[in-house]
């Protein structure tokens, strides 16, 4: 029987200062990363003082060190029980480990049931809401749907996905805005014009920000920046990105070298063409010379299935400037990998 194991101590006689030295050597340990001799500690200072919370919390991260999330959260669970240290530092634990444990289920029901109380102290709310929002995503029966909307649960499900959109994880922010869209909650209209002029924010979800507020006919201006480029936009009045005549330009090129001659080439060429104008948008391609971008896409698609190629016979196919087919496969490649990884996403709205 290990003293993980706790029995009420018969006849001890505890010398004053113990358990806080315990935890004292128990935190020791813990930073020098060794969780076995932390938990014998903290174990020991919980033996002699059962509501230590900071004995108790010890013993929780020691098993966390450990990689032993099941107990560490039926320890949180028990600490939440009976109302042994913070509240919210402890919840803050729990739902992690939950989150870990793939229960999402349960941190869903948890943080409903919280947030249903009004008591949640501000310090720590885009915390759990991004945690709520996160776990609803992953949760196969705790989807968003319109009823999410209605007058009692409305005020929480916009603070749910405000978090979700301010979220350091990119799935959650992700499914944040996209949900925004799908339930077209306009409320959170100021969260995504900051989405989409965000220059750390990925270009994609920019774009589908900036799409959105389009769609919303939000007419207020917005300065965009990518990469060394910046420029003040109206979104209502954008064409939206494949609708713009220099985007039609390039695939009616593409088509009419392409559609007879090499039907699989071709859709990878559109499809690197519309990923990049969706990378870029709402910049223009510059040079502006539709037929030289179709070329270079022609090129690097080629590139990319492994076919060979004669540069100067493209070029006079498509009729126009080396030099410009040569800068507009330049932007191209030195966008590649973004392009690649964005072109193999399972989301549809980024295919052609």
């Amino acid at each position: 029987m290990t003293n993980e194991h706790h029995h009420e101590p018969q006849n001890i006689i505890l010398f004053p200062g113990v358990v806080k030295r315990l935890v004292e050597e128990g935190m020791d340990e813990l930073k020098r990363k060794n969780g076995q001799k932390a938990l014998q500690l903290f174990s020991q200072a919980e033996t002699y003082e059962p509501t230590s919370a900071q004995a108790r919390f010890g013993v929780v991260l020691s098993l966390i060190e450990l990689n032993r999330q099941e107990e560490a959260v039926e320890k949180t669970k028990a600490l939440l029980h009976e109302g042994i240290g913070d509240y919210y530092e402890t919840l803050q634990v729990h739902v992690s480990l939950l989150v870990q444990l793939s229960r999402y289920e349960e941190v869903v029901h948890l943080l409903e049931t919280v947030l249903s109380e009004n008591r949640l102290p501000s310090e720590h709310a885009e915390t759990f809401y991004e945690l709520l929002h996160f776990s609803r995503q992953m949760s196969s029966s705790q989807a968003y749907d319109a009823s999410l909307l209605d007058e009692e649960h409305k005020k929480e499900t916009e603070l749910e996905l405000r978090a979700g959109l301010h979220a350091t994880n990119e799935p959650a922010k992700w499914k944040a805005l996209q949900t925004v869209k799908q339930l077209n909650v306009k409320a959170l209209l100021k969260d995504v014009r900051e989405l989409a002029a965000d220059e750390n924010a990925k270009a994609l979800m920019r774009t589908y920000a900036l799409v959105l507020l389009h769609d919303w006919n939000d007419r207020m201006p917005i300065v965009i920046k990518k990469e060394e480029r910046s420029m003040e936009v109206q979104p209502a009045e954008l064409s939206i990105p494949g609708e713009r005549d220099i985007d039609k330009a390039i695939r009616q090129a593409l088509e009419e070298q392409l559609e007879q001659e090499d039907p699989v080439l071709l859709q990878m060429a559109r499809q690197l063409h519309h990923t990049y104008l969706l990378i870029t948008y709402p910049f223009l391609p510059d040079p502006p010379n539709p037929k030289a971008w179709a070329c270079a896409f022609h090129l690097v698609a080629a590139e990319q299935l492994g076919l060979e190629t004669d540069e100067e016979d493209m070029v006079d196919c498509y009729g126009c400037k080396r030099f410009d087919v040569l800068c507009a496969s330049n932007e191209i490649e030195a966008l590649e990998k973004d392009i690649l990884l964005e072109s193999q996403d399972q989301n549809q709205w980024f295919h052609t």
